[in-house]
């Protein structure tokens, strides 16, 4: 009984570590993950056979092995590529990292003396604030290195743009040139200007200055239009004086005429006489008016046309008939 009772609880414990075995799953290495490191062997044996003739292109490729398959080998000589092509800076922060971590215990010792070497050669630069604001932030070209403020840190060598932003300030920017092995290059940050306040409604609306009205092409043009104008008034005013007078004489004629001769002592057809007498009137009234208005219309317009200013200007043109019958035109304004 009690060996059935064994056997059986043996049997139990059999099937349980079968069933367990059976639903652990396989650990199977991935495609992605193998291609990934064929890649990066093919980069890193790339950068071997470029060292000796395009150092900085051998150095991309290390980079590239580094990234899909970080391996302390291809640290080191990306770190030795770096130092090749004189970023020193790169190479000694490579370098520091492997004579810490680094598993060869060769490898390991000769980076922690290669960076040793390197450190005293290295050129540093430091950022000062002047006057810190709140969230501000510096940017060394596309890095964000607000962190490093007031610390002499080490950067590889060449051109770069440092800026400063702050919010409701206006940014500062300033081109450095990082170059000398061993010194340290200080940029100090001067005080942000403050920016100015955002129009009434947030900013959103769109205010327009209008542009201050510049001199005419041709300022005296307007008056020597008007000065044509009046011109051409004058020769419809003579020309008008011309036929009423016409027409008074003819009518004087005719009146005269009928009188036989003698319109004071007339002895003919004295109404019809009287009629063209006052017609004759009528039209010489006329073409004094026509003679008047002409002549000043004529004589008003060639003096606008010919002292046609420089600047402009308004004039008024006002037509006026005396008490004696006489008409003519009133040209005010300034001049």
């Amino acid at each position: 009984m009690a060996l059935h009772a064994r056997s059986l609880v043996a049997s139990l414990l059999v099937a349980s570590v079968a069933v367990a075995v059976a639903a652990t799953p396989a650990v199977a290495q991935p495609d992605d993950l193998a291609q990934k490191k064929a890649a990066a062997e093919a980069a890193f044996r790339r950068g071997k056979e470029l060292i000796n003739t395009d150092a900085p292109a051998a150095c991309d490729a290390f980079k590239q092995s580094m990234t899909l398959d970080p391996q302390y080998g291809t640290q080191y000589n990306l770190a030795l590529c770096y130092e090749k092509i004189g970023r020193l800076a790169s190479a000694w922060g490579e370098l520091t990292e492997l004579a810490a971590k680094d598993s060869n215990a060769t490898r390991k010792a000769d980076a922690d003396t290669r960076a040793r070497a390197i450190e005293p050669r290295l050129v540093r630069l430091l950022i000062v604030i002047k006057e810190r604001h709140p969230s501000m932030k510096i940017m060394r070209d596309d890095s964000d290195v607000t962190a490093f403020m007031g610390v002499a840190t080490p950067v590889d060598p060449g051109m770069s743009k440092l800026t400063a932003t702050a919010p409701g300030y206006k940014p500062w920017s300033f081109d450095v040139t990082i170059a000398g092995e061993g010194t340290t290059i200080t940029v100090d940050v001067p005080p942000l200007e403050k920016a100015p306040d955002p129009p009434p409604g947030g900013g959103n609306d769109v205010f327009q200055t209008p542009l201050p009205e510049g001199p005419p092409a041709d300022p005296g043009k307007g008056r020597r239009k008007l000065g044509v104008v009046l011109g051409g008034v004058g020769v419809v005013g003579l020309g008008a004086g011309v036929v009423f007078g016409l027409s008074a004489s003819s009518a004087f004629a005719r009146a005269d005429e009928e009188c036989g001769g003698d319109v004071g002592d007339c002895r003919g057809d004295a109404s019809s006489a009287a009629d063209d007498i006052d017609s004759a009137n009528s039209s010489a009234l006329l073409s004094n008016i026509g003679f008047g208005v002409g002549a000043a219309a004529l004589v008003g317009g060639a003096v606008l046309y010919l002292t046609a200013p420089k600047a402009a200007e308004k004039a008024m043109v006002s037509p006026t008939i005396g008490d004696d019958g006489t008409a003519g035109f009133v040209v005010s304004g300034r001049f």
